[in-house]
């Protein structure tokens, strides 16, 4: 495997194993990363078919053993529980701070269109995602209704810890506004069923529904 074939490897990985994504859909993102990199004479679509089909397969395969619920799944309780404590809890919000932000926003507007109150959010964007695959942390951030209002912020902050714990989760958190939560020991398990499914379970969709309820 060549370096820019290695650094295309590492890179998709993540995609494959974070469950939210098709075969087809990542193998066409990496086709066109190639394209853009001008890899093409180095990088065959071939290449790229057969090595990430494999990979995508051994996911699929190691699925059928995992213990459930599986970190993953229980991480999707403790989102749902919040939402229907009017917190917005976005999984996969972009893919940094700043495109979660804009996320939060987005789907706080529209909650609040429908005369539904949240008193503030939690998310983890793709680079929070690709590092709990990587390194087992999984980094969840968090603030109040208000900009600069830490008190609301750490009311915010320990209804996530508390059903962080309550799911079984070890949790690092030093208590401040401005720290952001790290659940350690997170084992990432996810597969991709279809794109409706992934849109029900992780979507922004289940936050209007269940914060609408």
């Amino acid at each position: 495997m060549t370096e820019n074939e290695k650094y295309l490897y590492d890179h998709f990985l993540i995609s494959i194993k974070s469950g939210f994504d098709s075969l087809e859909d990542i193998i066409t993102d990496a086709l066109e990363a190639v394209e853009d990199e001008g890899w093409e004479s180095e990088i065959t679509e071939e290449w790229i078919r057969d090595t990430f089909s494999k990979e995508y397969a051994k996911n699929e395969a190691a699925s059928k053993t995992w213990q459930h619920p599986t970190d993953t799944e229980k991480l999707h309780t403790v989102f749902d529980n919040l939402c229907k404590q009017k917190i917005v809890a976005l999984h996969n919000a972009g893919y940094t701070q700043s495109d979660a932000i804009y996320d939060v926003q987005d789907v706080w507007q529209d909650l609040e269109d429908s005369g539904v109150k949240p008193v503030g959010y939690c998310y983890y964007h793709g680079q929070d995602l690709e590092r709990v695959i990587e390194t087992g942390t999984l980094c969840i951030g968090f603030y109040g209704e208000k900009e600069k209002n830490d008190k609301e912020a750490i009311i915010v902050g320990n209804k996530v810890v508390s059903q962080l714990k309550e799911q079984g989760f070890t949790v690092n958190w030093d208590g401040s506004a401005s720290k952001r939560i790290e659940v350690v020991d997170f084992n990432w398990q996810n597969v991709f069923t279809s794109d409706d499914d992934v849109d029900e379970k992780w979507g922004y969709d289940r936050v209007l529904d269940l914060m609408e309820e």
